[in-house]
């Protein structure tokens, strides 16, 4: 991640270094991406397709990362969904 102000890395500050700017609320949203691709994998372990897809779009919407949209993936072959959007 980078700050969005001067796009200089991010050091799990609250505060950008470089700029000033405050990166809390970045912080924030990062963390509740987290928590929700973590639900999504605790849903695929459990079997749960359905809620993995819905947790992990949901993690995407908040911070699309790579491993978000392994999740997404798992959980549509999971679920039969591969084909579909």
């Amino acid at each position: 991640m980078r700050c969005p102000t001067c796009r200089a890395p991010w050091r799990e500050q609250p505060e950008c270094p470089r700029c000033g700017s405050d990166l809390a609320p970045l912080m924030r949203v990062a963390a509740a991406a987290w928590r929700r691709r973590a639900a999504a994998a605790e849903a695929l372990a459990g079997g749960r397709w359905s809620e993995a897809l819905h947790h992990a779009r949901e993690a995407n919407r908040l911070q699309r990362t790579e491993a978000g949209d392994d999740l997404v993936m798992m959980a549509r072959l999971g679920g039969g969904w591969a084909t579909r959007a």
